[in-house]
């Protein structure tokens, strides 16, 4: 506290209260504001958004300060040495006790032999009567004097300690103190000092040219070390062999324990220091302030175990902050707070700072996100995920490869259900790929040429193959599709419909899972299959596709006795009971207006089915909602061949585009499959199931550059 630059000083025991020394001593009180957005009130002073400090009292009673240091123990609670530009040194209050103990104290004085500045003042942390004060050189004096504050007379240095110490007396004579209990460096300088926390009688000082470390047990002895980095002594509190000291720009670092040279020096401050201190909450944390700045600059110092007599430098990491826009005058650590400090600039304008931690983040083997933060360690899980779809692909992944997703290459449909049955374009992949694998190897077990594998060129292939009948199992070129009129199943109207034949679109529905194998054209297992899987609203919408209309009001009746299915399901039952082919009718009217307010797509695509002129199926076949491959498997029924073309050109490109797997069934595992595939990795990262599902069938050499 040199010229008229404030300084901080907290309390040790009210963590609460700190006093800032400029011309007088201010006291203030420390407290969070409960409303940030309220007012302040009337005294109190903004810190920060969080705190507000409010005026105690002041002490203009000791003038000409230099230093100030606060008594140590908790009685008395407020007491204060003074260090004036005389040397002499007073004790002071805050107007807080009223103990006998505080008011015999008060206004003591302890008067060197000649005048001159105190520099320093340091209470001794063990034996709180001991106050050791740094004076400018003088000739013929001592510049280190340690005061006994229950002394009143002077000392004979051949009676033991225990004789020293005597009760103050109440006469004036007692208020004033000319005899230190020790003196130390003759003839030289004291510009800081400290005590040594290891040992009561272990003074080190700061004097001109050298730090030094005094042993009260025998003063005549001491150890040195010459320096120009005597300013500012300082203990860490977490380590007491480890020293701070600065010189102009520079600070040491020493080790008490190799006290021949720092074992680390810091010269990066362009401007000279004015103040170092140790962070009390945090091991090897030191703050540095420079003259007219307002940056603090803060010295981490990485605890690294090294072997014995190596002298590598410790690991240090450098930060700045910036605690307010005006230059500090100077700045104190909070006792207890991590990281707190409130800094005073020259005008006395305060503010309350916390210093945030470096993050250092750490991926753990089960990818959970864990990162240290002062002294907690965090750690993010995805526990609290409302759907398995919602993790992160790293995860989903770990679980599919614990439950062997993937491996399963005899029931290959079961992959979906080892990957937890969650996601559908998975399950549809899966599927697809079971019928590409079923299918082929029937068609190999009949083909003496084994040309199954065109199986897995996908839908979009098949529908325009002109290959001869021993490709396909007598399939035929685009051009023999048969346009068959049929009437519907199980309805009074004799209306017929128009839908196309031909064994390619026969294989095709088979890839979609509406047919099975061979000849048979019977959906009926399908949609029991449907059924019990709780999918009620599908299984209709597939049967009266099929022209079962009766069949698709048996299965919603059904789906609604259950109380599981949609709350609709009477009432389209209902409605399609009712169905009419005439395109003015009332029923039209009515189903129209019923299939907007539909939220299930299936019950929707029912009646825009029904309500749609021959040939004019957009509503359904550009449905999202629906499965890629019931539109597909729609489309083979209802389009003609230069539709049907058209309509899976556009799919099959929709479906790369966007990374959609529902779209494996229209390209297969063909260079489209394979840019499918890919644009899906790009979206999601799951390169297992693009891995699993290129191992499913032999790939062929122009596709390896792709992965």
């Amino acid at each position: 506290m040199s010229g008229s630059k404030p300084d901080i000083l907290w309390a040790p025991h009210h963590v609460d209260r700190f006093v800032v020394c400029d011309s007088e001593l201010i006291l203030y009180h420390i407290e969070s504001r409960a409303n940030t957005n309220s007012e302040l009130k009337a005294g109190c002073l903004r810190l920060s958004e969080e705190t507000t400090a409010t005026l105690l009292a002041i002490n203009s009673d000791t003038p000409y300060m230099k230093c100030v240091a606060w008594y140590p123990k908790y009685d008395p609670e407020c007491l204060l040495a003074v260090g004036q530009a005389n040397g002499r040194v007073v004790l002071t209050s805050l107007g807080q006790d009223h103990n006998s103990k505080c008011r015999d104290l008060i206004g003591k004085e302890f008067v060197p032999k000649h005048a001159r500045q105190c520099n320093t003042l340091a209470w001794n942390p063990l034996d709180s009567n001991w106050l050791a004060a740094g004076l400018d050189k003088h000739r013929a004096d001592f510049s280190v004097l340690i005061w006994d504050i229950s002394s009143k007379y002077t000392p004979d240095a051949s009676l033991p300690m225990e004789k020293v110490r005597l009760s103050t007396g109440d006469n004036e004579a007692s208020m004033v103190v000319t005899k230190p209990l020790y003196e130390l460096g003759q003839n030289d300088a004291c510009l800081s000092l400290c005590w040594l926390p290891r040992d009561q009688k272990l003074l080190l000082a700061g004097m001109h040219r050298n730090l030094a470390i005094f042993d009260l047990r025998n003063t005549n002895q001491k150890i040195f070390v010459n320096t120009k980095a005597v300013q500012g002594v300082t203990v860490d509190p977490h380590f007491h062999d480890r020293v701070a000291s600065f010189f102009e720009g520079q600070v040491a670092i020493w080790d008490l324990r190799k006290f021949e040279k720092p074992v680390l020096t810091l010269t990066e401050h362009p401007k000279p220091l004015s103040k170092v201190a140790w962070c009390p909450t945090r091991t090897g944390l030191l703050a540095t302030l420079t003259r007219d700045s307002n940056i603090i600059r803060l010295y981490d110092m990485q605890h690294t175990p090294t072997p014995i007599g190596d002298e590598t430098e410790p690991t240090i990491i450098e930060r700045s902050v910036q605690p307010c826009e005006n230059y500090i005058a100077s700045f104190a650590w909070h006792p207890t707070s991590q990281n707190r400090m409130v800094v005073v600039t020259p005008n006395r304008t305060m503010s309350d700072f916390t210093v945030f931690e470096r993050i250092s983040l750490a991926w753990s083997p089960t990818t959970s996100l864990m990162w240290a933060c002062s002294r907690q360690l965090y750690e993010c899980t995805e526990e609290g995920k409302d759907s398995p779809l919602e993790r992160d692909i790293a995860t989903k992944m770990r679980l599919r490869a614990l439950s062997r997703y993937g491996l399963d290459t005899e029931q290959v449909w079961r992959n979906h259900l080892l990957a937890g049955n969650e996601d559908p374009q998975l399950k549809s992949l899966w599927y697809t790929l079971h019928f590409m694998k079923q299918y082929t190897e029937d068609i190999d077990q009949k083909s003496a040429n084994n040309k199954g594998s065109l199986v897995y060129a996908g839908i979009k292939a098949i529908v325009k193959s002109s290959l001869a009948m021993d490709l396909f199992i007598s399939c035929c070129s685009l051009g023999t599709t048969e346009s068959v009129r049929s009437s519907w199943s199980g309805s009074d109207r004799q209306a017929d419909v128009i839908h196309y034949v031909s064994e390619e679109r026969s294989l095709a529905l088979q890839l979609c899972g509406w047919r099975k194998k061979g000849s048979d054209t019977d959906i009926g297992p399908f949609l029991t299959s449907l059924e019990q899987e709780g999918e009620w609203e599908r299984a209709a919408a597939i049967a009266l596709f099929n022209l079962d209309i009766r069949r698709a009001i048996q299965i919603l009746n059904k789906g609604a006795s259950t109380g599981k299915g949609d709350l609709n399901l009477n009432v389209v039952a209902m409605a399609l009971s009712g169905y009419t082919d005439e395109k003015n009718s009332l029923w039209r009217e009515m189903c129209s207006s019923l299939r907007n307010q539909l939220s299930n797509p299936y019950l929707a695509v029912m009646f825009a089915f029904l309500t749609s002129d021959p040939g004019c199926y957009d509503t359904v076949l550009f449905d999202c909602a629906m499965a890629v491959r019931d539109r597909v498997a729609f489309a083979c029924l209802f389009l003609n061949d230069t539709q049907l073309i058209k309509y899976i050109d556009k799919l099959s490109q929709d479906m790369k585009d966007v990374g959609n797997l529902e779209g494996i069934v229209l390209t297969g595992l063909t260079k489209d499959g394979v840019d499918l595939i890919e644009s899906y990795v790009d979206r999601t990262g799951d390169v297992q199931t693009a891995s699993y599902c290129m191992l499913q069938v032999s790939t062929p050499l122009e596709y390896t550059d792709k992965f």
